[in-house]
């Protein structure tokens, strides 16, 4: 049976099995054990698809083929699943959720919320697959995602139309709307003196989100795909590849790529989320974008853009509507490699390097930006300048090498005064295989070029580790290798 019509059988079975609820589900459930078990007599029970407990009545996906097909009722965004649930590994086969996958009790009330919420395990391996733009996952607050694949086992959120089998054109994006993790860290769109009451609302029914604990813990994110998500809900109002509303320290994120995403590819809103070793591949507008107070920090991050649309490799902001809100947004980004394209545009801002603005404060080592069609590197608006010109917000052990190096002259003396920064043209060889490092960089003549790397990086945090190159990817270590797409094609 094919899994469109696998959808249409599955939420008949969930209506019948609804039937005897008496109306409207109440989504308190408790968590169910969802392996392989005997039920009824000696036939063993074979569906090992997600389940929980609604007023006595097993809520549970379909074993379809090799699929389990979950009914539109299983989750919605009005009544989240509030129980632990696990999605195991399927052989050659997806769990299917047409309607999203909703985690957590949504509430607006910061007070109300349970920090010690529902969590979603996915096992190593697993493929999620998700209908349209309208369905998405959200993790809500206090609840937790523990998704933990491996580099031979990677987990994968994508769309149906993948696991379909259709085929699927390579520039394809917006297939479904994308993973949404709502923190409980700070946002300088909250007032400081108030933040244990903090309620802010997610751009396109992402949810609420905020408060005041930075370190807030939202789970576990280590070798995780994400493909042809992204949804423009209505104008300004988008969902993006991964969007992390005020996450915590707390939180691992290791590993982590996506993959032809409609909007940003990874987007952080407020809090102090890491993460080490990111991908991001063929995203339609920027690929990493921060903004209202963002203090993590990201080592390892290797940005490619595509051939036919593209906007920033990093788009970073401070408050828009006041670029002087504190807290400021403040990372530290180490190993930084932007790969734009000679031929994408998004049809108003061409593949670009870096853009820093309103505002934003942060600390950038070891960065690599090459091949933007715009400019490699661009600072914007009065308060940035005056954060560049007080050190608080820096660059250094860089290489710029574009055909337009700076957006102007107040970018181009920031960069050059900052130590170890090296400034080549468009035709100098910078890396090899397409995305490494070379360790042997030339400039356009062919002379040979000294760059020299921030190398005592774990002295700045220990987070960082000590290395010996810039950009993301050395020739002596692919951490790409065996789990990542579209860096090969």
């Amino acid at each position: 049976m094919n899994r469109t019509k696998a959808f249409a059988l599955s939420a008949f079975t969930a209506s019948m099995l609804l039937a005897g609820c008496g109306g409207d589900i109440n989504l308190t459930p408790t968590s169910i054990d969802n392996s392989v078990n005997e039920g009824g007599g000696s036939t063993p029970d074979t569906n090992n698809c997600a389940s929980y407990e609604s007023s006595g009545t097993t809520i549970r996906g379909e074993k379809i083929g090799a699929d389990c097909v979950y009914p539109r009722s299983f989750s919605t965004p009005e009544n989240p699943v509030s129980s632990d649930i696990r999605l195991v590994e399927l052989p050659g086969g997806a769990h299917i959720f047409p309607n999203g996958l909703y985690i957590g009790e949504n509430v607006e009330a910061t007070a109300d919320v349970n920090r010690e919420g529902p969590t979603l395990t996915i096992d190593a391996g697993v493929t999620l697959a998700f209908e349209d733009g309208d369905s998405f996952v959200r993790i809500a607050r206090g609840a937790n995602i523990i998704a933990e694949g491996n580099r031979n086992a990677p987990i994968t959120f994508t769309s149906v139309q993948e696991v379909e089998g259709f085929d699927i054109a390579d520039n394809a994006r917006g297939l479904w709307g994308g993973v949404v993790i709502n923190g409980l860290g700070i946002s300088n769109k909250c007032d400081q003196n108030d933040l244990a009451n903090c309620v802010l609302q997610g751009e396109g029914g992402a949810g609420f989100y905020g408060g005041d604990d930075n370190a807030d813990d939202s789970g576990i994110m280590r070798y995780v795909l994400v493909k042809y998500a992204g949804y423009e809900v209505s104008l300004d109002n988008e969902l993006n590849g991964i969007t992390f509303y005020t996450v915590g320290s707390g939180t691992t994120l290791e590993y982590i790529q996506v993959h032809n995403n409609l909007d940003d590819g990874i987007e952080f809103f407020g809090g102090a989320a890491n993460v080490k070793n990111v991908v991001l591949t063929g995203n339609d507008d920027d690929s990493l974008d921060w903004a209202d107070g963002w203090q993590g920090k990201i080592q390892y991050i290797l940005v490619k853009h595509a051939d036919d649309r593209a906007n920033r490799a990093i788009e970073a902001d401070g408050n828009s509507g006041n670029n002087d809100a504190t807290p400021y947004s403040d990372p530290i980004i180490a190993n930084f490699t932007s790969i734009g394209s000679l031929t994408a545009t998004d049809g108003s801002d061409e593949s670009e390097g870096v853009l820093v603005r309103e505002g934003t404060h942060g600390a950038m080592y070891n960065f690599l930006i090459t091949e933007a069609r715009g400019e490699c590197l661009e600072i914007d608006d009065a308060a940035t300048l005056t954060a560049a010109a007080n050190g608080d917000l820096s660059i250094e052990n860089s290489v710029v090498a574009c055909t337009e190096n700076f957006k102007d002259t107040e970018t181009q003396t920031w960069f050059e005064g900052g130590t170890g920064n090296v400034t080549l043209s468009a035709g100098a060889s910078v890396l090899t295989s397409g995305y490494v490092t070379a360790s042997d960089m030339t400039d356009a003549s062919g002379a040979p070029v000294t760059v020299t790397p921030k190398t005592d990086l774990s002295s700045i945090d220990p987070f960082f580790d000590d290395v010996d190159f810039i950009g993301a990817v050395s020739e002596d270590d692919d951490w790409t290798n065996g789990w990542t797409v579209g860096l090969r094609d």
